[in-house]
């Protein structure tokens, strides 16, 4: 669901937003969604593709899964938040997930915020005008 709001187009204008999901289509998805609210984004399909991303794109919001077959979406936080790669300012953990337990290992691991999937519209608008 694009977003009519002309501040969340303008204040994400320029924002580089990096999405990190082994759903495909979801990922893809996503992708459209924030290109809509005026983001630029790069897409990773999974954890190792998405810290090469990282270093090539330099986002200032990185959404990254949970849950991915190669590495889990907390190794991903820690590898940019302790490796020499310049660490998005924003690390959210996307997960089907919601349990409490994953949501402290999640801010355990580097992210900033947790939501489960999918994103409500109203939470994705306010992650990206922060």
């Amino acid at each position: 669901m694009p977003t009519n709001d002309s501040r969340v187009r303008h204040s994400s204008s320029g924002l580089r937003v990096l999405v990190v999901d082994d759903n495909v289509e979801g990922a893809e998805s996503l992708c459209a969604l924030l290109a809509s609210m005026g983001c630029t984004t790069a897409v990773a399909f999974d954890g190792t593709q998405g810290l090469a991303k990282a270093a090539a794109f330099h986002p200032h919001l990185a959404l990254i899964d949970l849950e991915m077959p190669d590495m889990s979406g907390c190794d991903v936080a820690r590898h940019l938040r302790s490796g020499p790669v310049e660490c998005p300012a924003c690390l959210v953990c996307l997960t089907g997930r919601g349990h409490p337990d994953d949501r402290r290992l999640c801010i355990d691991a580097g992210f900033d915020n947790f939501f489960t999937k999918p994103i409500r519209p109203d939470c994705l608008v306010a992650v990206v005008a922060a």
